[in-house]
């Protein structure tokens, strides 16, 4: 079974992140060692007041037991990061594990949504995002993200042969394979893909359910991550990552669950095995 090192916050109510990260992998036949970025009392969206705690510490700790331990991993996955601490602990994490082998490097670079940063998001902690691009070999950004790593003026009109364009300037910082989520079109979103590797790219277009679920984007790299730890070409598991998705958030939507709960990926489980055998 390959193993893979998850680098995610840990929320203890609502469905985001680890609490989405892990059951999906898991699902997939992957087997997960979580190193816990932060803990909440509940994801964000939607929960006001909620607690929040930086784990820096513990990461250190927990990287260093791991060290001892001599575990070599065949996939690492980061999303939020909360400090250019973390980053720092990350990045050496990484050189730790590609002096062992040859680890994939998913990268969720975690910083905004909607045009905007999210709260503990600062102008330092984006500028080493970029550095932490710089070691991966997969990054799957939002459009939001997209446009905090480059530079660029947030474009909710972005168009899918401009996102291209953009997947192709993420690629020259280092990751070989982009994956940029939520460019909208009429009636839905499309996911903008480009492989250096191939020189190709391609994009996958599934409508919108009225609603968005928090970790949506989660279950989207979780489930291109254990496609890719698989053997399965970049390309191709880009756009079955976002039909599942698709099909996770619809049958979320039918079911009546609470937008701010999150994206039910328990209902998915089925699904993910059998997309996975």
């Amino acid at each position: 079974m390959k193993t893979v090192a998850a680098i995610h916050d840990l929320s203890c109510h609502a469905k985001s992140s680890l609490t989405v990260v892990v059951p999906a992998l898991s699902a997939m036949g992957i087997e997960v060692s979580v190193l816990p970025t932060a803990l909440l009392s509940t994801q964000t969206d939607g929960f006001q007041n909620y607690f929040y705690q930086d784990l820096s510490d513990a990461m250190e700790a927990i990287v260093s037991h791991w060290q001892v331990l001599g575990l070599r991993f065949d996939g690492i996955y980061s999303g939020f990061l909360g400090s250019p601490r973390q980053i720092d602990i990350v990045s050496g994490f990484i050189k730790g594990q590609r002096s062992l082998g040859s680890p994939l490097v998913l990268v969720d670079p975690v910083l905004g949504d909607g045009g905007r940063p999210y709260g503990p998001v600062t102008q330092d902690l984006i500028g080493r995002m970029v550095e932490l691009v710089r070691h991966a070999q997969v990054i799957t950004p939002n459009v939001t993200e997209a446009a905090l790593l480059l530079g660029e003026p947030y474009r909710p009109e972005l168009t899918p042969s401009e996102a291209v364009d953009w997947a192709q300037r993420l690629s020259a910082l280092g990751p070989s394979q982009v994956a940029i989520t939520s460019v909208m079109r009429e009636g839905g979103g499309v996911v903008v893909c480009y492989d250096r590797q191939l020189d190709s790219n391609t994009s996958a277009y599934q409508p919108y359910a009225p609603v968005s679920y928090p970790g949506s984007g989660d279950l989207f790299a979780s489930i291109l991550c254990a496609f890719l730890m698989k053997g399965r070409g970049f390309l191709d598991s880009a756009v079955e990552s976002a039909r599942l998705v698709s099909q996770a958030v619809f049958a979320s939507f039918k079911a009546g669950v609470v937008p701010r709960h999150g994206i039910a990926v328990e209902m998915m489980v089925k699904q993910l095995m059998a997309a996975s055998p």
